[in-house]
């Protein structure tokens, strides 16, 4: 069998690694994900030499008598999560070059002191999930993206019982506590709760996109705050993200869930967006359920599955 050799993914073969990476999509789906994902990266490269770009990505493929025969795409998040497309290589190729795929996305992990590596399986896509479990990984949920469109947007503010206040920046400690207090027996992604920091965590949502601090609330009842409200203006988009909705245990189950959503839709026509979008645990049936009451729609699904690093 011919040599088998791993390069570093340029920009111009970046179509053809993700071809092989996204072939399990029909066409229809597969090249809009291949033409918005070159985008990011080719924006990405030429803010390379900015001390502030967002995203470290880990692009590599493996040849074989010069043919391009598998790799991963994964990027490394401020979070410390590294998150990667599930690996793909040839069907006539031993599972040896998927184990240095493997391989490799987790000693990049381990160099960049990340603390996760989390594989995303398109509802499409065929996981192996005795594979997965010999290289680590555990599934820990199903991942739901749903989307809302500017037709259902309420035209005036929802909020009745309820009150936003939006965040300063020197509140910054503030809203770290805050947010870690909703956490507690929370629904969504219960198996990560706690491990990573959640400083990291909401670095993380100021660095992935647009930043916009007056899209963040703190949400009020009576005078007390009660939980907190992070939307994001998504890149390459006209799109408003619903990044984090979180309520203080006690409050949860007292309908204040709907009005908070409907707000985020409201403040999303007022910037003129065309869509609302927000990913949820399949497991939240609460969660689920008031998302559909507000007329959001299934657009895409997937597995997610973990290996921790640093326990």
């Amino acid at each position: 069998m011919p040599c088998l050799t791993r390069h570093a993914t340029t920009l111009s073969q970046l179509p053809e690694l993700l071809e092989i990476l996204l072939a399990h999509l029909p066409d229809e789906l597969r090249q809009p994900r291949i033409e918005l994902t070159f985008r990011q990266c080719e924006q990405e490269s030429c803010q390379e030499s900015n001390a502030q770009t967002r995203t470290q990505y880990e692009i590599f493929h493996f040849e074989r008598d010069g043919q391009m025969i598998g790799g991963a795409f994964s990027m490394l998040r401020p979070d410390g999560t590294l998150l990667s497309l599930q690996p793909v290589v040839a069907p006539t190729e031993p599972e040896t070059t998927l184990r240095l795929i493997y391989e490799r996305l987790i000693d990049f992990a381990v160099v960049e002191h990340a603390l996760l590596v989390m594989v995303l399986v398109d509802c499409q896509q065929s996981a192996d999930e005795v594979v997965l479990g010999r290289y680590g990984f555990e599934k820990i949920s199903e991942l739901l993206n749903l989307n809302a469109e500017r037709t259902v947007f309420p035209t005036h503010c929802p909020a009745d019982r309820l009150s936003f206040r939006p965040y300063r920046d020197e509140q910054w400690d503030i809203m770290v506590a805050l947010v870690e207090k909703t956490y507690k027996n929370t629904l969504d992604f219960p198996r990560l709760t706690g491990y990573v920091p959640t400083e990291y965590i909401l670095h993380g949502y100021q660095e992935n996109h647009i930043f916009d601090p007056a899209l963040w609330f703190f949400i009020e009842f009576q005078s007390r705050t009660i939980g907190a409200l992070l939307l994001t203006q998504m890149d390459h988009s006209n799109h408003l993200e619903l990044t984090y909705l979180g309520l203080a245990e006690e409050f949860r189950g007292r309908g204040f869930s709907r009005e908070i959503v409907q707000f985020s839709q409201y403040i999303a026509g007022r910037k003129k967006k065309s869509h609302l979008l927000v990913a949820v645990d399949a497991a939240n049936i609460p969660a689920l359920n008031t998302y559909l009451h507000c007329h959001f729609q299934l657009h895409d699904q997937k597995e997610i599955y973990v290996r921790f690093l640093h326990v």
